[in-house]
């Protein structure tokens, strides 16, 4: 009998309370007569580009794999086994719009805690090895049958073995045995052992979640406040307390100095602003560039009478929040953020949930001047594109 409970009927709000973050489970045809967006072909000539990040995982013999990493030659590709061998490429949502549409069917979970869709192409009898990740990852079954093995939670990266690039865990004893087909989805959380080998070549999509480990989190608000402190600002003693004689640090000199590092720490709105700028930022900030001229009003105007469309630029990442006690809101795009009145919710909505802004959308947010300064603003910053730069 499974241990892995397997669904045959789908409740998001089920999904959320019994699994999520607790424990795997298989939604069974998911996505019902569930087609390729791509064809292998198609994934190993993304792998030969030099924007794509990508990875070759060979099995040579039992329990020893090897990797390369790409860009790959056409070579590469056609000197391989017939089996025991696995195409790993990353983001691949953000180069195929097929593959972004993908993430539609997860809308359960908020979109800014999507990290990116990862395809991989196995020959038959080929994997990756036994291992566990640090986020929740969805694994979609495209075309063939892929066998995976679950464990239980796994304890730390000591579990894993040093003898190899990958991180392929030394002691894997599985608790369950799954075959997944076309349209089956196995969500796996943080930190459970899984195990995939392809019983027949085919196609898988890991839909995987933005993670920040405490200590990134802590170094980077710690930069984020760092960078609006004055240098002048510095530790001070409390004279109100005799100091103590020689090399001793007295508990009030110490109080002192936690006492303004906590009042730094404090300001709760800055800490909302740097966490939504981290968790809007593009995957790969070298694919969001600036356009060769500078929009203003006039310019977008332009486009407005020349029929044109706007287009959410694919590597870019949009969120927001609502404002607490205010009637304002924050929009956070690539890093960056802005303020708005509540009034422009529809239009933020608008922006963050469609991939394209139709010729009367432009017209319609021109109507207030605060979304025409943002509407620049992302234009300029490449977060947002037109019919010529698509």
């Amino acid at each position: 009998m499974s241990k892995v409970d397997i669904l045959t009927s789908f409740s998001a709000e089920t999904f959320i309370s019994k699994y999520w973050q607790k424990k795997p489970v298989v939604l069974k045809s998911f996505i019902p007569n569930f087609e390729d967006p791509l064809t292998a072909e198609e994934l190993a000539g993304l792998a030969c580009e030099e924007f794509s990040e990508s990875r070759l995982i060979t099995e040579s013999d039992a329990d020893h794999w090897e990797l390369k990493h790409g860009p790959f030659l056409e070579s590469d590709f056609t000197s391989l086994p017939d089996k025991n061998w696995t195409l790993l490429v990353q983001a691949v949502d953000q180069f195929v719009d097929g593959v972004a549409d993908l993430k539609n069917h997860f809308d359960f979970i908020p979109s800014w805690r999507i990290d990116d869709v990862m395809i991989s192409f196995a020959a038959e009898n080929g994997g990756v090895g036994p291992h566990f990740d640090h986020y929740d990852v969805f694994l979609l079954q495209g075309s063939g049958k892929r066998r995976w093995r679950i464990s239980e939670l796994c304890g730390s990266d000591e579990l894993v073995r040093s003898d190899t690039e990958l991180s392929i865990l030394k002691d894997f004893s599985a608790v369950d045995d799954l075959l997944l087909s076309a349209g089956d989805v196995l969500y796996i959380p943080p930190r459970i052992g899984h195990w995939g080998t392809a019983e027949t070549e085919g196609l898988c999509y890991s839909i995987g979640f933005r993670a920040p480990s405490h200590a990134e989190m802590l170094e980077g608000f710690s930069d984020f406040l760092s960078a609006g402190l004055e240098s002048e600002t510095r530790y001070q003693d409390n004279t109100s307390i005799p100091f103590s004689k020689g090399a001793e640090i007295d508990p009030s000199q110490l109080d002192e100095a936690y006492s303004e590092l906590q009042k730094v720490f404090a300001d709760r709105s800055k800490f909302d602003a740097w966490f939504g700028c981290l968790v809007s930022q593009a995957k790969y900030p070298e694919l969001v560039f600036e356009p060769d001229s500078v929009y203003d009003k006039i310019k977008l105007q332009g486009l407005c009478d020349t029929g044109q469309y706007l287009y959410r630029n694919s590597c870019s990442r949009f969120a927001f929040r609502r404002l607490q006690n205010s009637s304002e809101l924050a929009i956070f795009v690539d890093g960056n953020m802005a303020i708005l009145s509540i009034d422009c919710l529809p239009q933020i909505l608008m922006l963050c949930e469609q991939p394209v802004l139709t010729n009367s959308d432009i017209k319609a947010m021109m109507q207030d001047q605060s979304m025409v300064d943002l509407l620049c603003q992302l234009l300029n910053q490449g977060s947002l594109q037109t019919d010529e730069s698509e």
